[in-house]
Order: C-alpha cells, then sequence, then structure tokens
C-alpha cells in the first residue's frame, strides 16, 4: 500500500514540475527555437522592482533576454558567466534575471561574484502571473520577448553560446 502511495506521488510530481509531454515524444533541452509571429503568446505586464529598488519593467522598444534563476541552482551557476557575456555584446537587447525560491542576501552576493550587470528581481510573483501563459518548471529558464511583448522563444535548462546568440541575432533583425 505504502509503495503505491508513493509511486503515484512520485507521477503526481513528475507531471506538475515536467507537464504532460505525451504530444512530445522528446523535450529538447538548451535548444532555441525562435515561434512563428503568428503564434507568439503575449507575456503579463513586469511591473516589478529590482533588489536595488529600482523600477523593473519590459521596455516595449527593446528585445527581452528573461532569465529565471536561483543562486542555489547548478546549472544557473554554469549558464550565468555566458549570459553576462552575451548581455554585454548584445547592448540593443534588455536583459533581466528574476529569481525563484531565493533570498535576497543570496541573490544579491550571487549577482556580485559573477559580475551581473543587467536588472535582477524577485520573480516569485511574476512566475504566477506568467503560469497560464507560459508555465515553469525548471532553472534555469530563459525567454526572448520580442518587441511586441510575445514569447519569441524558451531555453529550458542553460542556454548555450551559439545557439543562443544565433536566436537573439534572428529576433533583432524582425
Amino acid at each position: 500500500m505504502i509503495a503505491l502511495a508513493i509511486s503515484f506521488l512520485a507521477g503526481a510530481v513528475t507531471f506538475t514540475f515536467v507537464g504532460d509531454n505525451s504530444n512530445n515524444k522528446k523535450v529538447d533541452t538548451n535548444k532555441v527555437k525562435i515561434v512563428d509571429a503568428a503564434a507568439r503568446k503575449i507575456v503579463p505586464a513586469l511591473q516589478s522592482k529590482t533588489y536595488s529598488g529600482d523600477k523593473l519593467e519590459f521596455d516595449p522598444n527593446r528585445i527581452t533576454v528573461l532569465n529565471f534563476w536561483a543562486s542555489w541552482c547548478g546549472p544557473c551557476i554554469e549558464e550565468t558567466p555566458l549570459l553576462v557575456e552575451i548581455s554585454n555584446d548584445f547592448p540593443d537587447v534588455q536583459f533581466i534575471g528574476l529569481t525563484n525560491d531565493d533570498t535576497e542576501s543570496k541573490a544579491l552576493a550571487f549577482a556580485k561574484k559573477y559580475k551581473i550587470d543587467y536588472q535582477i528581481g524577485n520573480g516569485d510573483e511574476y512566475l504566477s502571473k506568467l503560469q497560464p501563459i507560459q508555465p515553469i518548471y525548471g532553472l534555469p529558464t530563459t525567454l526572448l520577448i520580442d518587441r511586441e511583448g510575445r514569447i519569441a522563444a524558451k531555453v529550458i535548462g542553460g542556454i548555450t553560446d551559439k545557439e543562443f546568440r544565433t536566436a537573439l541575432s534572428k529576433l533583432s533583425a524582425e
């Protein structure tokens, strides 16, 4: 009986965090696929504050890289130096980092250690607004948002250099 209960709970947790991928035989992680413009979903407005108290919102005239991360997340630690480098190489693109299930002190220490020079803030509240449109099931997850405030691409797991730069270049050319 206990084994049956554990099995049921494991299945429920897997479905909750991974979702129903029955239509997808394989979930591609770390892949950046630009969504056809007609199929893009509008993201909710981001009206928040950075950890330093500044206004945090999407710039409607720019492409936005919205990265969800946490200081305790191993893949987040691995991808952050690359994300910082790419943010410096694409100055016309807005980069925002939103933490999930993290403390302000740990997030700020992480940002200092990895020299994050783009805006960061707590993303817990925004994740609940985003959930009906684009669920985020794990960290890191990065969304590319076009100039019309629509999700143009999603990366599950750490970004890869060449693919991410290519996607940003394609999106910038739109």
